[in-house]
């Protein structure tokens, strides 16, 4: 089997790609989805096989989008998101949870006074960076759905949404221990518990968490 990427039907410059799998044995194709289309259909940067288990093997696109600025974000890359795929009897199916895993997301930047300053960095753009991250202790720990404490590194502002433009005023001190609830695209989303035991949940920057 191999993946095919076409513009299915008629050209139309508002139609994103679509994925298709070919079966090599028997000529046969199968359309699976539909990429995302953020105001240009965009182009895939890679496809490759990754090993996200000890049993099983599975696709991964990377495909990206010219993108520049987003709800009053300035945005210094591409808009990447890397979708995953797993084979079942059918053909291919999303692996919706790796999906998110991954994720998607652009660098955001701050410009003042022609100085610019990174404040997130989309972690995956390559096959290197996915394929890093495969072999990583964080992604063994979630995919072996293991209770995942982390101690705070740096000050860490809490977000409402996986953007610096939600932030909530609300922040986390070197020290401070969290519990990693979720992860996607270089964001933790955090369970933190005061010591008047208040639960406070929110997305934190993957970069200010030890063992992340």
């Amino acid at each position: 089997m191999k993946a095919v990427l076409e513009q299915q039907g008629v050209p139309n410059p508002e139609m994103g790609l679509s994925v298709s799998f070919l079966d090599c044995s028997t000529g046969v194709s199968k359309f699976v989805e539909r990429l995302p289309y953020i105001a240009d259909a965009g182009q895939i940067q890679d496809a490759f096989l990754a090993r996200t288990s000890k049993d099983e093997q599975e696709v991964f696109l990377i495909h990206s989008v010219p993108f520049r600025a987003s709800g009053g974000v300035s945005l210094g890359s591409d808009y990447f998101t890397v979708l995953v795929y797993r084979r079942t009897d059918d053909g291919f199916v999303q692996d919706k949870k790796l999906t998110e895993y991954f994720g998607s997301g652009a660098d955001i930047i701050s410009i003042r006074d022609d100085d610019e300053k990174t404040l997130y960095s989309y972690p995956f753009k390559t096959q290197e960076d996915i394929k890093r991250q495969l072999s990583s202790d964080n992604y063994h720990s979630w995919f072996t759905g293991m209770p995942i404490e982390r101690v705070v590194n740096s000050k860490a502002s809490i977000y409402s949404m996986q953007s610096t433009s939600g932030d909530t005023g609300m922040y986390l001190v070197k020290g401070d221990r969290v519990k990693q609830e979720r992860y996607s695209a270089g964001w933790v989303y955090i369970l933190y518990v005061t010591a008047k035991k208040k639960e406070i949940r929110g997305w934190v920057l993957c970069e200010r968490i030890n063992g992340c």
